[in-house]
């Protein structure tokens, strides 16, 4: 049965490797980063939307595209000859037209990468070049998106996030089945957690091939293919797209005052992902980044 499977997170949140871990599960072969594209589209891929529609995007308005997107998808679903596992970092949300970006009679359902947002505001940080206090002022930010300059061309289109607990809880109530995977369990119980993810997306996972898979996509490895032969999705002003891989990095870089901000704001829908909120930074004094 055809459709597509999204692959949703809010950005910096592990969605690179998931994509990875599923490009060898599915192909039997080590990930090529640079070739993930064969499991299925990104959603805000501009040249995709393009290619699709037979439009360049940037002669429409962002309202144009955006209402434009559901049939990008549509054809995306009407022309795969299997199942497709795309991309996404938007919230789960309404066109400006009234009907959902991401349309329910093309989808099969969406596995949900949800990490811990202490962690996702330092990774953003490095990933943006901004400063962590401003990646914790857009994760509280109601009309945050990605790609949202006008003053050039972007090759992503826009990426409506809004606050990162209205991202989870936009993806949580999705009118499809949705399957919430954590970043930290990816780490912590890869074997149990990706291997859940496949039996999710109808795909094998016999605990032999879940663990050789696995193995494949450490972040050791995906750190060496990087160095080796480069990343396509990196942001050219960064040193590295697999930086680190830490699940607990936040509590050396932020200041308490920058953790009680995220908790503050985020604390509720944290504890519903069973995020323990009374962590705090190691260092009880640092300056603010």
């Amino acid at each position: 049965m055809a459709g597509i499977f999204w692959l949703a997170s809010y950005p910096k949140s592990g969605n690179t490797w998931l994509r990875a871990f599923l490009a060898t599960l599915v192909s039997g072969e080590p990930a090529d980063i640079n070739k993930l594209i064969f499991l299925g589209g990104i959603a805000s891929d501009r040249y995709a939307f393009d290619d699709a529609l037979g439009v360049a995007a940037d002669d429409l308005t962002l309202e144009q595209q955006t209402n434009l997107r559901p049939r990008v998808y549509e054809i995306w679903a009407a022309e795969a000859e299997r199942s497709l596992y795309c991309k996404a970092h938007d919230s789960y949300h309404l066109t400006p037209a009234g009907e959902p970006l991401f349309p329910s009679k093309v989808t099969r359902g969406a596995v949900y990468i949800v990490r811990d947002p202490r962690a996702v505001a330092v990774s953003l940080a490095h990933h943006t070049s901004q400063t962590i206090n401003a990646e914790i002022a857009r994760m509280n930010d109601p009309d945050a998106a990605f790609s949202n300059w006008t003053e050039r061309l972007n090759e992503q289109l826009q990426q409506r996030l809004r606050r990162w607990s209205d991202h989870v809880e936009s993806w949580l109530t999705a009118p499809f089945p949705v399957h919430v995977v954590r970043y930290e369990d990816m780490h912590g119980d890869p074997a149990a957690a990706f291997g859940a993810v496949a039996r999710f997306l109808d795909l094998p996972h016999d605990p032999k091939r879940i663990a050789s898979a696995v193995a494949a996509v450490s972040f050791s490895r995906l750190q060496a293919q990087e160095r080796a032969a480069g990343f396509l999705e990196k942001p050219r002003h960064i040193a590295a797209f697999f930086r680190e891989g830490r699940i607990d990095g936040w509590r050396d870089a932020l200041t308490p005052a920058q953790a009680a901000r995220i908790v503050t704001a985020h604390g509720a829908m944290m504890q519903r992902c069973d995020y323990d909120v009374s962590l705090m930074p190691r260092v009880a004094a640092r300056g603010a980044a």
